[in-house]
């Protein structure tokens, strides 16, 4: 039996490390790319840390044979990217958010395509 590498999984652990590690240690960076008005409060890099600890979920899914854990981990991303419009749309937020909620939309699309096209 060969163990299944979903690529979207991994795609979305790089990008966890990525803007985890920008948001613990240059998080004004990230924030103007999106047009979000910079900020001193520790949040932003405590949501770093959060984001990047994810890695550490993400890239075994990626070589995982757990079909209900790896719909799950796209349920997961569909669900935030799902609040990141709802804060958007409120107005809580900047639009922008709606950026990086598309990110989390594609992953989790891509990894329910691999995941459909492993049960054909």
């Amino acid at each position: 039996m060969q163990t299944r590498n979903y690529t979207s999984l991994f795609a979305h652990t790089i990008y966890c490390v990525l803007i985890g590690l920008q948001l613990i240690f240059v998080p004004n960076m990230v924030l103007n790319m999106f047009g979000i008005a910079e900020t001193s409060e520790i949040w932003i890099s405590v949501l770093g840390i959060v984001v990047a600890s994810l890695a550490f979920v993400y890239y075994p899914l990626s070589k995982s044979d757990d079909k209900k854990a790896v719909a799950g981990s796209a349920y997961a991303r569909l669900t935030v990217c799902a609040g990141f419009i709802f804060l958007a749309l409120t107005g809580r937020v900047e639009m922008t958010l709606i950026l990086f909620a598309g990110i989390d939309l594609a992953t989790a699309a891509w990894t329910l395509m691999e995941l459909k096209k492993s049960s054909i």
